[in-house]
C-alpha cells in the first residue's frame, strides 16, 4: 500500500469506513497556551485588557493582584470594589464577582450581607465565607 505524499490527502479506503482526515480533528492546546488563554478571559474580566487586544499590565501584576491573599484584618467594601477585588474574597470567581458588581450596577449598593444574598449564585454558605472580609459603605435604597 502506497502513501500519499499529501498528509490531509483521505484514501479510498477511508471513504468506506466512514473515518475523517486528521486535519478536521481540533488540535488540544499544549499546556502554556491554555495559561495564556486562563489569562486572557481573567484579563477581559478584569478590565486590563485594551481596545487594541495589547496588555497595559504585564501578566505577573495581573496575576499578583488576583492571586493576592487578604491580609489580616483587611476588608473589601462589596459597595465599591471592582470586580479584581471581589475575585480575591474566598469562594469568590471572577464569573460570580462579574454578577456582584452587575446587581450593584442595576440595584444599587448592598448595604448588608442581606442584600448580597440577591445575588445568583450567592447563598448561606458563601455568606458564612465572606462575612469577615466584607464591609459596606453604602445604604442600600429604601424598599417601595
Amino acid at each position: 500500500m502506497t502513501r500519499s505524499p499529501n498528509p490531509d490527502a483521505r484514501s479510498p479506503s477511508d471513504e468506506r469506513r466512514g473515518a475523517s482526515s486528521y486535519a478536521a480533528t481540533p488540535p488540544v492546546a499544549p499546556a502554556a497556551s491554555r495559561s495564556f488563554l486562563l489569562y486572557q478571559s481573567w484579563s477581559s474580566i478584569a478590565g486590563t485588557r485594551s481596545a487594541s487586544n495589547t496588555d497595559e499590565v504585564p501578566r505577573s501584576a495581573c496575576a499578583a493582584s488576583l492571586a493576592r491573599p487578604l491580609a489580616p484584618g483587611e476588608r473589601i467594601d462589596l459597595d465599591r470594589a471592582d470586580v479584581t477585588e471581589i475575585t480575591r474574597l474566598p469562594r469568590i470567581g471572577p464569573a460570580l464577582a462579574q454578577r456582584i458588581v452587575a446587581w450593584r450596577a442595576e440595584h444599587g449598593a448592598f448595604g448588608s450581607l442581606a442584600r448580597l444574598d440577591s445575588v445568583s449564585g450567592v447563598g448561606p454558605r458563601l455568606l458564612d465565607a465572606v462575612r469577615p472580609w466584607v464591609t459596606f459603605s453604602g445604604i442600600p435604597p429604601a424598599a417601595p
